[in-house]
C-alpha cells in the first residue's frame, strides 16, 4: 500500500504555464484525505517552488534544490546540504572557462548576473520540454521570473557570496553546445562529492552529494514512519532518477525523457494532459 507520493514540479506537477493544474491539485486533495504523505521534489528554491503550491491552496513539505533543503509543510527548515567553498571556485573556473552561463540558488534566492542569458536559458529550457508557446509567452514567462522575485540580477556571483550568511545550495548551467556540455560535465564529475544531473537535455545541474531528491525523499519517509516499499514517484526528467531508485512505485510522464520512461513501472499522461492526477487517482483505487 502507498503512504508516500514524491512529485516533481517543472514538467509533471506543473502544465506548461507552470502552475499546478487543477485535476492535479483535486488529486493530491484527495490522497491527502485518506492519509497519504504527498511531498513535492523540485529543482527550484523553496522560494519559486512554494507559490504554484500556494497558488493551488496545497498544503505539503517541499524538498527543494534537488534535495539541497527540506522543509516541512509549514516551511520550517529540515535539512541543508550546501555546496562548500572550495568546491565552488572549482565550479566557477571551469564553467567560466568553457564560456557556459550559470546562475546560483542560494538561501537567499536564486542569481543571475546576465538577465538576457537569464531570458533565454528560461525560453531554451520550455522548448526542450516540448512547449509549443509560441516564443513572446515564453519570454513573458521568463521575464515574469524577475517580476515575482524568483530569480534577481547582480553584480558579481562572488561579491553576492560573500555576504553574511549566504549558502550555496545549487548551481545551474546551460549550454545549447552538445560537446561542450559533455566535456564539461565531465570535468565537474571530477570534483569529489558533487551530484552531477539535470532538469533538461541543456542544462547542468550541480549540488552537493547529499543533495539528491531520492535521498531526501527516503529522509523524509524514515521521519514520517514510512518504509521505500509505501513511497510512490512521480517524475519526468534526469533529476528524478534517484527518486526512481529508491521508491517501489515509479511513475514516467507521458512527456518524460525516454531514459526516465525506461525506468518506470507505469506510464501516465502528460503534464499537459493531468498525468499526476491520473497517476495518484490509479493508485488510490489500486490502494483499496
Amino acid at each position: 500500500m502507498i503512504k508516500l507520493i514524491a512529485i516533481d514540479m517543472d514538467g509533471t506537477l506543473l502544465g506548461d504555464i507552470r502552475k499546478v493544474t487543477k485535476e492535479n491539485a483535486k488529486a493530491i486533495k484527495e490522497a491527502q484525505e485518506q492519509g497519504i504523505v504527498v511531498v513535492v521534489a523540485t529543482g527550484r528554491d523553496e522560494k519559486e517552488a512554494r507559490l504554484p503550491i500556494r497558488e493551488a491552496s496545497i498544503t505539503c513539505p517541499i524538498i527543494s534544490v534537488n534535495g539541497a533543503q527540506s522543509r516541512d509543510e509549514r516551511g520550517n527548515v529540515l535539512s541543508t546540504f550546501p555546496i562548500n567553498e572550495d568546491q565552488m571556485n572549482v565550479i566557477f573556473d571551469i564553467l567560466t572557462s568553457n564560456e557556459i552561463y550559470f546562475e546560483l540558488y542560494t538561501n537567499h534566492g536564486t542569481v543571475s548576473n546576465n538577465y538576457e542569458k537569464a531570458l533565454q536559458a528560461v525560453v531554451d529550457f520550455l522548448l526542450s520540454s516540448g512547449s509549443d508557446d509560441d516564443m513572446e509567452t515564453m519570454r513573458k514567462i521568463a521575464k515574469d521570473r524577475f517580476d515575482v522575485g524568483a530569480i534577481k540580477l547582480v553584480d558579481s556571483y562572488h561579491a553576492f557570496i560573500e555576504q553574511e550568511a549566504t549558502i550555496l545550495l545549487k548551481i545551474l548551467a546551460f549550454s545549447k553546445d552538445d560537446q561542450k556540455r559533455t566535456t564539461t560535465k565531465k570535468k565537474l564529475m571530477e570534483i569529489d562529492q558533487l551530484a552531477i544531473s539535470a532538469s533538461a537535455r541543456d542544462n547542468i545541474e550541480i549540488t552537493s552529494v547529499h543533495a539528491q531528491k531520492g535521498l531526501a525523499v527516503m529522509a523524509y519517509a524514515q521521519k514520517v514512519g514510512v518504509s521505500m516499499d509505501e513511497v510512490m514517484v512521480i517524475g519526468d526528467s534526469f533529476n528524478d532518477v534517484s527518486m526512481f531508485e529508491i521508491a517501489r512505485l515509479k511513475v514516467a510522464m507521458g512527456n518524460a525523457e525516454q531514459e526516465i520512461k525506461d525506468l518506470a513501472d507505469f506510464i501516465t499522461h502528460s503534464n499537459e494532459e493531468d498525468g499526476v492526477a491520473f497517476a495518484i487517482r490509479k493508485m488510490l483505487a489500486e490502494n483499496k
